[in-house]
């Protein structure tokens, strides 16, 4: 079995190539022990045998390459600080799957000093690792020039031309999510006046934490109307930033897809806007994506979308 793990905002996601997936909330994850994560993921995906994973964790901004995971230093991170909610269940799986004796490889983060457009290397960080599984996962259904917008909790949106990742728009910086925001002028204000952190602040920024509200179910049919209206708008306005790009960059002929719990919800009314068709994708479609990257890599796949598999990680057998 080749596994994927997708490091998400609120919840783990496991996936095998086949598309079996299990998830798990990162809460959850925080308190169980490695053992036992290892056995929900096996009695789950319906095997312990494990020929390689492939593992997104954090922000994956201290690699550029695939590399085997004994040999990530920090948990392939510059600082374990960062923008985001602190729970610790990533971390619990990172460490399960460090002493579960299966042979894994951990994927980086798109970031200043990855191979993108260099334009974009204004910004610190463009995307986390599991939305590298998640191009992927798109690529290896015959996609080869497409523009994928993640809006669910946050909202990352990443452009991919002739099969390698040129830009992405990380959730600090342009379009909320329905949680987490970037920060706005009361936003900065309140930092400098010593009331919340920048953290703090970029965890309350979406468009339901402005509302008062912690998730749609708590909504009132007025209130989800107006969230699912402010998602689908930015999260267009978004994917229109990256087709500006996109035919900058001499590629027009580009699909577009929409990830995240609330894709098929808003799916029509982004599509709309943009006058163009989007489709959803699945909730695991980042996790298979990560697994076949471990496929692939494991079969001796050189580069993944423009990224480099270090020679160590390219001998799967040996993992």
């Amino acid at each position: 079995m080749f596994l994927g793990i997708d490091h998400g905002t609120t919840a783990i996601r496991f996936a095998n190539e086949v598309g079996s997936c299990y998830e798990i909330s990162r809460r959850v994850a925080a308190r169980l022990p490695s053992q036992q994560i290892l056995f929900r993921v096996a009695e789950n995906l319906g095997s312990d045998q494990v020929d390689l994973v492939a593992l997104s964790y954090s922000m994956g901004d201290g690699l550029t390459s695939i590399v085997r995971l004994e040999d990530a230093a920090n948990r392939g991170l510059i600082s374990q600080d960062g923008a985001g909610l602190h729970q610790g269940g990533g971390t619990q799986v990172f460490e399960a799957i460090r002493a579960s004796g299966w042979p894994a490889v951990l994927l980086p983060g798109i970031h200043r000093a990855s191979r993108i457009d260099p334009r974009f290397r204004v910004f610190s960080h463009g995307m986390s690792p599991e939305k590298v599984g998640l191009a992927y996962g798109v690529f290896r259904q015959g996609s080869s020039s497409f523009i994928v917008c993640d809006a669910s909790s946050n909202t990352v949106s990443f452009a991919v031309l002739e099969g390698r990742i040129v830009a992405a728009i990380d959730a600090p910086i342009f379009a909320p999510g329905l949680l987490q925001g970037p920060l706005d002028v009361q936003a900065i204000r309140d930092v400098d006046g010593g009331k919340l952190t920048a953290n703090q602040a970029f965890n309350w920024g979406g468009i339901l934490s402005k509302m008062g509200r912690k998730g749609l179910d708590q909504c009132s049919p007025e209130e989800r109307h107006l969230a699912t209206e402010s998602l689908a708008l930015f999260a267009a306005m978004e994917i229109s930033a990256l087709l500006l790009l996109c035919r900058d960059l001499g590629q027009e002929d580009v699909q577009l897809f929409l990830a995240g719990s609330p894709a098929k919800e808003i799916e029509p009314r982004v599509s709309a806007l943009l006058g163009k068709g989007v489709r959803p994708l699945k909730g695991s479609a980042a996790a298979q994506g990560c697994a076949w990257i471990a496929e692939d890599v494991f079969a001796g796949e050189k580069s993944i979308l423009g990224i480099a598999v270090d020679e160590r990680a390219q001998r799967g057998r040996e993992c």
